[in-house]
């Protein structure tokens, strides 16, 4: 076979990978998606992060960097949450600062964000910029595995 047919050929399909890849990608983007059933920040996770539930109803982790642009638009939608949501408190912390508990949640990108209930059980997780009106869905406890609009 023809050298540039071959260099044709790798270069297309190399075209083709990269598109799906970027697909997957913005798909997965601000996914909203069930926490599991035995995930929870425990009280000393909590402690160490500056978050005290007593009294609320739910909570949020966000788990960012310094240099983070997406960060900055989770915030915003975290204080919207918290603005329609008496009860509601939030965190965000450095994932740098906090890498033991990045460990273990399996944190793999920042920001990641973590919606809790009032004992630290997880109930939603995000990587990248949620919706607000999928968050709300997590914290009102109904299923949560759709795509962020």
């Amino acid at each position: 076979m023809d050298p540039m047919v071959v260099r044709a050929l790798a270069v297309a399909v190399g075209v083709v990978v990269l598109a799906l890849a970027g697909r997957w990608w913005r798909a997965r983007d601000g996914r909203v998606r069930p926490g599991e059933d035995h995930d929870a920040l425990g009280g000393d996770d909590l402690d160490a992060l500056g978050l005290d539930l007593r009294g609320a109803s739910a909570g949020a982790v966000l788990l960012g960097s310094p240099t983070c642009t997406p960060c900055v638009q989770v915030k915003r939608v975290l204080v919207e949450l918290a603005a329609k949501r008496d009860g509601f408190r939030w965190v965000y912390a450095d994932a740098a600062d906090h890498l033991g508990l990045a460990e273990q949640h399996r944190v793999m990108r920042v920001p990641t964000l973590f919606v809790i209930d009032a004992s630290g059980r997880i109930l939603a997780r995000s990587s990248g910029v949620p919706d607000v009106d999928d968050l709300e869905r997590a914290l009102d406890g109904n299923r949560c595995d759709g795509l962020a609009a």
